[in-house]
């Protein structure tokens, strides 16, 4: 009587045409099987010889009456109102019932037994919570899931791979090359950990120094990671580095033109990091930077790199042809990459005091060098170790270089004629 009861009142509370769903059965059947469980240790309870039928006939008896009482009032507004206070009013009367099925089943109620199903009423509603199981006989069959946050997010990674080429290409195409017998300066910035403003916003401050030193002004390409915006510029990945190099050497003289390629990111002693959220992206291995470079074809290079252990790229990029530049030594670390900040440690000495203020490259070097060095002497850091290379012919062709005039230093007094 209870299952078809059950039935019959899940039959009218299901969606209209629900097809019968036999796994239900599975669900009755176990909370079926506690409650015989629950009847014997109560029979236990009242004494050794007390029968476990006695006390199911009176339980079975009242229990259709109870299941269609809850079964009405759990769609009462009240009710759905007050969950926690419908539960209590549900757990006292139940308890009452437990001790009235008592006494119907064995005489005078025992206060052991009647403990016994007091605890066992108290506790049902944990029991069936934690079981969980579904005894619906009447289901309509669910729709497709919609797709989760990582298939969306793959579907976005896709989509942003697929437009990085021609989003390459139209950052190179605004590029202006320069006039036949004319030495360029060409830059390309790559801000590889999109967690940190730190990284993106050095890269956008070094691109403005390289331009008013060395007049790259129009002849500069960013790629940029930031997890907050990945449109207004393409993304800083190996292979998007390698395709702008080889892009913007059809726009060079690459015999003749020179590049500064300035990476700015989390470094450790297997490479430069590159992260942009949930993206795929790999790492930037020393090797990788040195077949981006030898791939495109461009033979004069300055590549600086503000990260720990930049040390580690240093041999990989050594050539005659090249300047390398980096914050660190292959095995320490530099600092100042908290996001609040402006410019690391090295890219405030290098960019912002040296640069601006020196007739040369390696001028401005060993200046933010002595500078990165006092201020980890006042706080009490390891030392970094910045270190640069400049190959014999490089050094010739910096010496060739048109630098606009240096920043007066701070202090100095301008004389004018």
């Amino acid at each position: 009587m209870n299952l078809a009861l059950w039935a019959a009142l899940d039959f009218l509370h299901s969606e209209p045409h629900a097809p019968l769903a036999l796994d239900g059965l599975f669900g009755w059947a176990c909370y079926l099987l506690l409650g015989l469980a629950a009847g014997a240790l109560v029979a236990r309870a009242e004494s050794r010889d007390a029968r476990t039928r006695a006390l199911l006939v009176p339980a079975l008896s009242v229990s259709p009456f109870v299941l269609t009482i809850f079964w009405l009032a759990s769609d009462r507004s009240a009710v759905q109102a007050r969950p926690g206070a419908a539960l209590i009013v549900a757990l006292i009367y139940t308890g009452l019932l437990a001790v009235r099925v008592l006494g119907a089943a064995f005489g005078p109620v025992r206060a052991r037994a009647a403990v016994v199903a007091l605890v066992l009423v108290l506790v049902s509603p944990w029991a069936i919570g934690m079981l969980n199981l579904d005894t619906r006989l009447w289901v309509v069959e669910e729709d497709e899931p919609p797709q989760t946050q990582e298939a969306d997010e793959e579907t976005e990674a896709e989509a942003l791979f697929y437009e990085q080429p021609a989003q390459i290409a139209a950052a190179v195409s605004r590029v202006t090359g320069t006039p036949p017998g004319t030495t360029g300066v060409y830059f390309v910035g790559f801000a590889g950990d999109g967690e940190q403003g730190v990284f993106r916003r050095e890269t956008l401050f070094a691109s403005q120094v390289f331009a008013e030193r060395f007049g790259s002004g129009d002849r500069t390409v960013l790629l940029v990671n930031n997890v907050e915006d990945r449109e207004t510029y393409p993304l800083a990945s190996v292979s998007g580095l390698a395709q702008t190099l080889k892009a913007l050497a059809s726009r060079m003289h690459p015999a003749d033109d020179v590049l500064v390629l300035f990476l700015t990111s989390h470094g450790s002693e297997d490479g430069l990091e590159v992260e942009n959220g949930s993206l795929p992206l790999s790492q930037l291995a020393p090797g990788d930077l040195r077949h981006a470079l030898d791939d495109s074809g461009i033979r004069w290079r300055i590549v600086v790199m503000s990260a720990c252990h930049a040390g580690v790229f240093m041999d990989e990029l050594k050539t005659d042809t090249t300047a390398v530049i980096t914050a660190s030594d292959a095995t320490h670390t530099s600092f100042g990459c908290e996001d609040d900040r402006d410019l690391t440690w090295f890219g405030e000495a290098f960019l912002k005091d040296s640069l601006p203020r020196s007739a040369s490259l390696e001028e401005a070097f060993h200046r933010a060098a002595a500078l990165v060095a006092r201020r980890e002497d006042a706080e009490h850091e390891t030392h970094s170790n910045p270190e640069m290379y400049v190959g014999p012919l490089m050094r010739r062709k910096l010496g060739e270089l048109r630098l606009s005039p240096p920043e007066p230093e701070p202090g100095s007094v301008t004389v004018r004629r």
